[in-house]
């Protein structure tokens, strides 16, 4: 009997299984544009036999698929298992800690006025009980009596005032405490600051220091690029800074940890695609025609594609300034599924789901600068850094706040995807070139030819460069084209330029002297029925 009873008692102790708390540390985070991997390392001592391991301080926000851990030799993982860490969540935030503080001192302070008001309340039950009580054995004569009335008035007033000051009070507090918890609550529910934590069950042969690896993907963060273009002068080479705005809400805040930036993409779909049979019909299209349109809308956007905006905010640093740069704490590695940027410097990164921008890699490339213009949609000059071989760069799309001689000048965007053999970036307006394009009303004529009308349009396009040093510009207008075969159009005088005939293009590349100035006169001609009004002139 005395063995059973010891056998049925002895394996609770020695068989049942340890639970022992670990905390994970970051140690790096890769970037991707959709997502980020976090690595965590920590240590466990572990006895002999099986234990399970709570690792704290992992991300609230975990693809849970994507969960790896790895354990010293001679340790055997049996299962993991997520779980978010409310516990947990709160000591690490500080905003949560000190709210519960706060609903400490007031729950406190709560209590002392509650016991208050219950000893005022005792205060007024004795008084009744007094009154009730008085001149019942031998009889009370009036002065005494009227004492005792005056008493009880003025102490019973006294004791009901402090009990409503006591309500008050008390109303007021539970309002604060309301409100505090509320905030807790809220703080609590907010994925920003949602932390969790993994459950291992681990079996080691023997008693072992062991250390562990785990990381995962979470969905809760990203980087975009952006660029600050730099330039001293059009004889200096181009200077593009590499920077990116990553965001995360991940419920962690990254501390001190090293950063990877990545092109690629964890959650892209992997499975190779089959292709299925494809069929085509056919429909009846309507066609739509309206008469006498010849309008080069396409052409319009070739002329304006190098227009940008003045606007953003000044950035004061100078990539030039610095002995050092990020260049040497950034490596650049380039795989088949896309490029990453390790950075070897300890980044915060708050999960606050705000951008904080990082800048990784400066680059100093040749350029060759030149002006353009398209005097039909505006009389500005406009500055361009002609950069070839930018495929080295590994740019991804971005703005580009534009500097230029040490003066913000505007921003611009970068599109690798609609880049072809140059990368042509607009550095702003040069107000000391000077263009005009004035219709000459003794060159433009309308006559009328039987049933016929034929207008003359003769325009007149000056340059004058006020700068010092000679500029090479490219200008850029044109003429209509017709989409009917009864309006004639034709080119009267180009002006010396290159004409593109299927698109309308006038293109001139000029070499302009400093105090020079280049007329060109550009003049055509549009014949049309003169019963039709023709649209887009």
């Amino acid at each position: 009997m005395k063995r059973i009873l010891i056998s049925l008692l002895f394996p609770i102790s020695v068989f049942a299984q340890q639970q022992i708390k670990s905390k994970a540390i970051l140690e790096s985070v890769t970037v991707y544009n959709n997502g980020a991997q976090l690595l965590h390392k920590g240590k466990v001592n572990l006895p002999s036999g099986t234990s399970e391991i709570v690792v704290n301080n992992i991300s609230g926000r975990v693809n849970e698929n994507s969960i790896q851990v790895s354990v010293s030799p001679g340790v055997t993982i049996l299962s993991v298992q997520f779980n978010k860490d409310f516990l947990n969540t709160d000591a690490a935030n500080p905003e949560i800690k000190k709210l519960s503080d706060s609903v400490k001192i007031v729950s406190n302070e709560l209590t002392k006025t509650k016991n208050a008001k219950t000893i005022e309340e005792q205060t007024l039950l004795l008084l009744d009980e007094n009154r009730k009580s008085g001149g019942t054995a031998n009889g009370t004569n009036v002065a005494e009596l009227i004492k005792l009335a005056e008493y009880y008035r003025t102490k019973n007033a006294e004791v009901r005032n402090a009990i409503s000051a006591l309500v008050l009070i008390e109303d007021k507090q539970n309002q604060k405490l309301n409100a505090l918890q509320q905030q807790i609550s809220e703080l609590r529910n907010n994925p920003n600051q949602q932390l969790g934590q993994l459950v291992l069950q681990l079996m080691a042969k023997e008693n072992i220091d062991a250390s562990y690896n785990v990381s995962y993907v979470t969905p809760n963060a990203n980087w975009l690029a952006s660029y600050d273009i730099k330039a001293i002068s059009t004889s200096n080479p181009l200077g593009i800074v590499y920077k990116a705005a990553i965001i995360q809400s991940t419920g962690l805040d990254w501390k001190k940890v090293k950063l990877s930036l990545s092109t690629g993409n964890p959650n892209y779909n992997i499975t190779a695609p089959n292709l299925n049979p494809w069929f085509v019909s056919t429909y009846q299209q309507q066609q739509i025609r309206i008469r006498g349109m010849a309008s080069p809308i396409a052409d319009k956007s070739e002329l304006s594609e190098v227009v940008v905006a003045g606007y953003g905010t000044e950035k004061k640093k100078n990539f030039t300034g610095a002995v050092s740069t990020v260049n040497d704490y950034t490596t650049v590695n380039e795989t088949q599924l896309g490029v990453t940027f390790d950075i070897d410097i300890p980044y915060d990164v708050n999960s606050d789901n705000k951008p904080h921008t990082v800048a990784f890699k400066e680059y100093e490339v040749p350029a060759k600068y030149k002006y353009y213009a398209a005097p039909k949609l505006s009389t500005d000059a406009y500055l361009l850094a002609d950069v070839t071989d930018w495929e080295k760069l590994n740019l991804q799309a971005g703005n580009a706040n534009i500097i230029f001689e040490g003066t913000y000048t505007g921003k611009s965007y970068i599109n690798p995807a609609n880049i072809l053999d140059t990368l042509s970036l607009s550095m702003g307006k040069d107000k000391k070139i000077i263009i005009t394009k004035e219709k000459q009303q003794d060159f433009s004529s309308t006559k009328f030819i039987g049933s016929n009308k034929k207008q003359v349009f003769t325009y007149l396009i000056k340059i004058r460069n006020t700068k010092k040093e000679t500029i090479d510009l490219s200008l850029k207008d044109q003429y209509p084209l017709s989409t009917e075969s009864d309006i004639e159009i034709e080119l009267l005088e180009n002006g010396g330029a290159e004409v593109n005939k299927e698109n309308g293009m006038l293109s001139w590349q000029l070499k302009i002297a400093p105090n020079e100035t280049r007329t060109i006169k550009l003049s055509y001609s549009v014949k049309a029925p003169k019963n039709k009004i023709i649209a887009g002139l």
